[in-house]
């Protein structure tokens, strides 16, 4: 988004002399200075454009915490001015945020102020799924998976597969057994929020980056014999009862007609009844999930102390094995 206005550019180029001779503090302070006099002018676009640019300029020299400044100087106007969330405004903050990502202690202010301001602009609980999405790809990438996987769960119809990969890159990364317990992560939170099509997305993202790496756990292929389904190849898998219980989770609520006294009703339950109490440390969590879906899925109406904002907001602990490595301990803290 290079500039066409001539004053934009005689500010860029005092910006760019004084980076080079290394006077980062000044030029960062000049050209704030400029963006809070425009901003009085009511030239708002005009210092939307100079922040953006200063803002690009100084990520070329790893000057992360002007950079930030900058970014929320933005928003800020974003916000203020109520600048709708369009294709043009997103790109300003892809562009920066992709750069700033470099720094874990400056960018979560940056994300964390755009989706605020995308929530007021577009008037709903969760702001613009395309920012949530691009916010979660780039978080996976620097493997803040925790942090990414609430990005995903409110993002685009992409959202769902990419979390079910992040999903296998986690667990592996653990060193853990505990599959069934990472893919029910995704799985259940899409279902407590009513996102049936996403939980399938997730767990046939899942279950095939599983099959293809851990082929011997495979133990039955039943897909060629059963009826058609919403989530693709059926299978057994051993050693991994908390996998089949999603798989058969997904296939109940698949075969269910939304009636509590339904035969997919009462499997449900006896689905509870067996595999709740094996999520051990996380079974709470996991009960409050499952109310959700009971009442969603079975007509099951279910008096709940938490809000379901709250309960797809709980954390799975981490799981309780050894060879967990630092960084995969705190992402799951």
């Amino acid at each position: 988004m290079a500039s066409s206005n001539p004053r934009i550019e005689r500010f860029m180029t005092n910006l760019r002399e004084n980076l080079v001779d290394g006077n980062y503090y000044e030029g960062h302070q000049e050209l704030r200075a400029i963006a809070i006099r425009l901003v009085k002018q009511k030239k708002h676009q005009r210092a939307i454009q100079l922040l953006y640019l200063g803002a690009l300029e100084l990520c070329q020299y790893n000057q992360w915490g002007s950079v930030a400044d900058l970014a929320a100087f933005m928003i800020n106007i974003y916000v203020e001015e109520k600048v709708p969330v369009t294709d043009e405004s997103r790109e300003r903050i892809y562009d920066i945020f992709e750069k700033l990502s470099q720094a874990t202690e400056y960018y979560p202010r940056v994300y964390q102020a755009a989706i605020q301001w995308s929530i007021g602009a577009m008037g709903n609980k969760v702001g613009d799924t395309q920012l949530h999405h691009f916010i979660g790809c780039i978080l996976r990438n620097k493997m803040r998976f925790q942090e990414a996987e609430q990005h995903f769960l409110v993002g685009t119809p992409e959202s769902p597969a990419a979390l079910g990969n992040m999903l296998f890159d986690w667990v592996e990364r653990t060193g853990t057994a505990d599959h069934g317990l990472f893919i029910s992560r995704g799985v259940l939170k899409y279902l407590a929020t009513g996102w049936y099509e996403a939980a399938c997305l997730c767990w046939k993202a899942f279950i095939a980056r599983f099959v293809q790496t851990h082929s011997n756990s495979v133990a039955e292929r039943t897909g060629d014999r059963a009826l058609p389904s919403n989530i693709g190849t059926i299978y057994y898998i051993t050693g991994h009862e908390l996998v089949n219980f999603v798989q058969l989770l997904l296939l109940t609520i698949e075969r269910s007609d939304g009636s509590p006294s339904s035969d997919s009703a009462r499997i449900f339950g006896q689905l509870r009844k067996q595999y709740e109490p094996r999520f051990g440390i996380n079974a709470e969590v996991v009960h409050n999930l499952l109310d959700a879906v009971a009442e969603k899925y079975f007509g099951v109406v279910i008096q709940r102390q938490q809000s379901l904002f709250d309960i797809v907001n709980n954390l799975f602990a981490a799981p309780s094995h050894p060879a967990v490595t630092d960084a995969s301990a705190e992402a799951m803290d």
